[in-house]
């Protein structure tokens, strides 16, 4: 019983950390989130980031 708690444990560890980024992690959503925030406040940003 401990044997298969532990085993079932390590496979939603090891899932889990093999789940996808989400979009603000990644390095194209932080370069939008920036230009986005620039905009917003007023910085204008010097160019507009490719997506």
């Amino acid at each position: 019983m401990k044997r298969l708690l532990m085993l079932l444990g390590l496979a939603v560890f090891v899932l889990s950390s093999c789940a996808p980024k989400s979009y603000w992690e990644t390095r194209a959503g932080k370069e939008k989130w920036k230009y986005y925030n620039k905009t917003q406040y007023g910085l204008r940003p010097e160019k507009s980031p490719k997506f």
